[in-house]
This record gives structure tokens, C-alpha cells and sequence, in this order.
């Protein structure tokens, strides 16, 4: 006979404290084509359930029961969601010069080109532009002069802390290797008394857990002799409280000499007097090193000051910094316009997403012109949830649909982070590189993408509604010889309809559509076959 599982009343047990599986939510698609074959279903079960109400008022007559073949085939596991098409790459131009800009070839949303002029700059304004740099170039080149000018008293300073500086950086060096030695030998007797109270620390914990034990031991004994009702004048039951109170007398005088030895052990550590005399020697050479230091401090500004009154003396470095730093200046304006001067060109191909250049009016503060974002590099952005991240991977291929249309993609990115989206759910998302994109692809637009995560060939497969759960794992109930086996099986990957089986079952194996109900191994059935 089978039967329906229990209601929830008589089902708490166990098995409702230990983690279920989490189960990967499915798309809409997905959620239909299952809906049709679950209806398919319970009609099946309602025909079955009449012919076996009908078969067992037969006496001697196994119930009918739905069952459908394993079959070889394949099974690929695709991830259908939707994204929305964006831009791989974006470049914002900016004003080289402050000058009007003359025309303006393209409107916002507008598709161009690479090498399209996108706008130009006022040719009588730009010429004055770079006349005024050439000549500051010119006049800058010319200006430089150079002059030094000998000061002895500069010069005997530098002397001297050149002189000093040599010889406090050696006293440094010295006293620090000495320092560091003696702070090695502090740690190195700390570590000694560090390591002895970690060790006394833990045989104090392993006496009182054993003290504890035989505690526990006694307290059990007295709870099963008065269980048994032994008599507390029992002479055996007195020697074994003796001596179980002998031991424990003596583990808690050994446990009070361990405290003893600890409390020994962290005054030494904290007072032992090789390690306060180290400290005090670490503590003269401390201040050795500050005071050289003070002094290394002192001949460093002598020496800075003194270099300082040279160069002043000549103006020299100040001036040739000044040469040069005014010299790349006008340069790179002038490298700046040259790229202009026949008009700012597009350098990819894309679409014009901000534009705030206005002819006839030089450009805004921050010299913002236009933005483009590239249609040659794009892709689309999903936003996959934590059932479907585990499956998804770099490199994978996919199909993407845009306006009826259809393109190659790969998986190129996947975040690190999640974020929440509107509705509140933690997502993942990751981009899908378009490998073939064209004219015909907007950007700002949804798109349907196809992520092929994974296939598999030559496989044993099932459909899914015949696939059972309990907290052991997966199952099935198949036909052996007129009678139900419960199996259990090994399940791989799985599609929207069908799964594959890695183990514990074999092609052209009667495998039962259970429908809800439970089967007893063993008990007898007459199988219809499903198409």
C-alpha cells in the first residue's frame, strides 16, 4: 500500500532542526514550463488514483502506479536573465585653452564615429592663444641666467656638519645595534617566565578538570547506590568514598601548589632583577641615541641652512626649477592646441551622453566640452543572486538579445561585493562582454541574456518532479520486477525540465512518478508507462 506523508503535527522531529537545502530561485520561463509538467502531473496522479482505487477493490491486484524510463541525453544548465546594455569605455574631453568654441557638430545622443570632428575652437582666438605661448617660451628660454656667488662662511659650515653628520650617523648605527640587543635579551628571559606560566597556567586547568571529573565520578556512584538503595553503612560503599575523597584531597593540594607556583612565576616576570637592569641599560642608551640625535637634528639645519645661502647667493637650482617647470608649461599648451586646431576629433566610435560645449561661448569653469561612451566596447550588466553565483565563472559563453536581436557575449567580470537591489535582496553583479557588437546596439537598453554555465553529454537523465528529497539526500522510487525499490541517487547538474543522475541509475530503469505520495520498498505495482 502507499501512503501520504504525515501532516506537520506528526512530522516534528528531528529532521526540522538540521539545514535544509537552499534552492535556486528560477525565472519566470522556467517557473511556467515546470507549472505545465507539475499540471500534466496531478492529471496523471488522478488517473492513476482511479485505476488503483479500482485495482485494489480487485482482490489480488497490484496498484497501477505513473512511471516514465531514464533516458540517455544531455542536459545544459543555463541561466536566463535580463541586464542593461553599457558602455566598456568612456572619455570626457576637456578645454585645452580658454578660448570660444565655433561650431558644434553633434547634439546629445548623437552616434559618431572615430575621427569625426565633434566641435571646433574659435581660429582667431586659438592663434592668439598660441602666439602668447610661444613668446613666454621665448621670453623664459632667454631670461635664464645664472649666477653664483662664493660665501666662506656658508661654506665652512657645511663643511663642518658635512664633517659631524658622518661620524653621529656611525654613533647611531652603534648604539641602536647595541639597544637592539639588549631589548632581544629582556624579550628572550620574558618569553622564559611568558613560557612557564602558559605551562603552569595549564596544568592547573587540566588538575581542576580532573578534580572535577572525579567529583562528577562520586556524585554518580552516590546517585546509583541510592538508586540501587544500598545501605550508606555499606563498608564498601565507605572505603570507596574514603578513597575517592583521599584523591581528590591530594589533586586539590596539587592544584594549590600549582596556583602557589603561578602567582611565583607572574610576580617574577613583572620584578625579576636581570630584566630590570636590562631595562635600565636599555633605558642610558635610549637616551644616548636621543641625544645624538638632537644633535644630528641640529647639524642637518646647519647644513641646509648653509646650502640654502649658497643657492641664494646664485639663485641657481631656483632658477633653473623655474626654467624648466615654465618651459613644460607653455609646452604642453602648445601640444594642446596643435591637437585641436583642426577641430577636436572623436577617438572611438560611440554615442554622445553629455554635451556642454555652446557655440560662440568659451567653455565652462571646469572645462568640461563632451562625454562619450564607446559602442565598439560594451556590454551588460546583471545582477545574479547568491543561488546562481556559485555556477556562473569568467569565460562563460552566452547569447544575448537586444531589440530582436541576437549577439555572442562572455562573462568578463564578476564583483566582489554584493549589493541590495530594489528590493532589498543581496545581488552580485557581473558583466557580459558583447563579442560581436554593431551599429543596431543602444546604450540605457534591457537586454536578454543567456549565461551557458554548464553541459554535459551522454548522460543518464530524469525529469525533475521525479526527484524525492529527505535529509539523507536525493532519491527515487523505481520498478524492479512488479515491485517499488527506493534509490538513491547522485544528482548532477539540471535544465528547466529534465536532471542529470551521476550515479544510481541506469538508462531504460522504470522510475516512478511519486506525485506526492510515499511507497513502501518491496510492496507491489503495475507500472504505466508516461510519454
Amino acid at each position: 500500500m502507499f501512503r501520504k506523508a504525515k501532516n506537520k503535527a506528526e512530522n516534528t522531529d528531528i529532521t526540522e532542526m538540521m539545514p535544509k537545502k537552499e534552492k535556486t530561485p528560477m525565472d519566470k520561463e522556467k517557473k511556467k514550463k515546470i507549472r505545465r509538467r507539475v499540471i500534466a502531473g496531478v492529471l496523471a496522479a488522478l488517473v492513476v488514483a482511479f485505476f488503483v482505487r479500482n485495482s485494489l477493490m480487485a482482490k489480488n491486484t497490484a496498484p497501477m502506479v505513473a512511471a516514465v524510463a531514464a533516458e540517455t541525453g544531455d542536459v545544459e544548465q543555463i541561466l536566463s536573465t535580463g541586464g542593461t546594455v553599457k558602455s566598456d569605455e568612456t572619455r570626457t574631453y576637456f578645454a585645452p585653452v580658454s578660448v570660444e568654441v565655433g561650431e558644434v557638430n553633434v547634439s546629445t545622443g548623437d552616434t559618431v564615429k572615430k575621427g569625426d570632428v565633434i566641435l571646433t575652437f574659435d581660429e582667431k582666438a586659438l592663434s592668439e592663444e598660441k602666439l602668447e605661448a610661444e613668446y613666454k617660451m621665448a621670453s623664459n628660454e632667454g631670461g635664464y641666467e645664472s649666477s653664483v656667488h662664493k660665501n666662506n662662511e656658508y661654506i665652512a659650515d657645511l663643511s663642518e656638519a658635512n664633517r659631524n653628520l658622518s661620524v653621529l650617523e656611525q654613533q647611531i648605527a652603534d648604539n641602536k645595534n647595541l639597544l637592539k640587543e639588549i631589548n632581544k635579551k629582556i624579550e628572550d628571559k620574558k618569553a622564559g617566565w611568558s613560557y612557564n606560566g602558559a605551562a603552569l597556567q595549564a596544568s592547573i586547568l587540566e588538575q581542576q578538570k580532573m578534580i572535577e571529573d572525579e567529583k562528577q565520578r562520586m556524585e554518580e556512584r552516590h546517585a546509583w547506590e541510592a538508586e540501587q538503595q544500598i545501605d550508606s553503612d555499606d563498608r564498601e560503599k565507605k572505603e570507596k568514598d574514603e578513597a575517592a575523597k583521599a584523591q581528590i584531597a591530594y589533586d586539590e593540594e596539587v592544584l594549590l601548589n600549582l596556583q602557589e607556583q603561578a602567582q611565583y612565576n607572574a610576580y617574577e616576570e613583572q620584578n625579576n632583577k636581570e630584566i630590570r637592569e636590562l631595562q635600565r641599560q636599555a633605558k642610558d642608551v635610549e637616551e644616548l641615541i636621543a641625544s645624538y640625535e638632537e644633535y644630528k637634528s641640529e647639524m642637518k639645519s646647519q647644513k641646509a641652512s648653509s646650502e640654502s645661502g649658497v643657492l641664494d647667493a646664485g639663485g641657481k637650482a631656483k632658477l633653473e626649477a623655474d626654467t624648466a617647470l615654465e618651459k613644460l608649461t607653455n609646452q604642453e599648451k602648445l601640444d594642446a592646441i596643435a591637437k585641436v586646431e583642426n577641430g577636436l576629433k572623436a577617438d572611438f566610435g560611440g554615442v554622445v551622453t553629455e554635451l556642454e560645449a555652446i557655440a560662440g561661448q568659451p567653455p565652462t569653469e571646469s572645462g568640461k566640452l563632451v562625454t562619450i561612451e564607446s559602442t565598439e566596447k560594451v556590454y551588460v550588466r546583471l545582477n545574479v543572486s547568491k543561488y546562481d553565483l556559485e555556477k556562473i565563472a569568467e569565460g562563460q559563453k552566452a547569447d544575448i538579445e537586444i531589440a530582436g536581436k541576437t549577439y555572442e557575449g562572455t562573462v568578463s567580470k564578476i564583483d566582489g561585493m554584493a549589493t541590495k537591489n530594489d528590493s532589498g535582496a543581496m545581488v552580485v553583479g557581473v558583466d557580459v562582454r558583447i563579442d560581436n557588437p554593431d551599429e543596431n546596439i543602444f546604450l540605457g537598453v534591457e537586454a536578454k541574456v543567456y549565461v551557458h554555465m554548464a553541459k554535459v553529454e551522454g548522460v543518464v537523465t530524469v525529469p525533475l518532479e521525479v526527484i524525492n528529497s529527505d535529509r539523507e539526500g536525493d532519491f527515487v522510487y523505481v520498478e524492479e520486477n512488479g515491485v517499488v525499490a527506493k534509490r538513491r541517487i547522485t544528482a548532477g547538474i539540471a535544465s528547466d525540465s529534465v536532471s542529470e543522475v551521476k550515479e544510481g541509475l541506469a538508462a531504460g530503469e522504470n522510475v516512478i512518478m511519486a506525485n506526492g505520495m510515499e511507497f513502501e520498498e518491496g510492496m507491489a505495482v503495475t507500472t504505466m508507462p508516461m510519454q
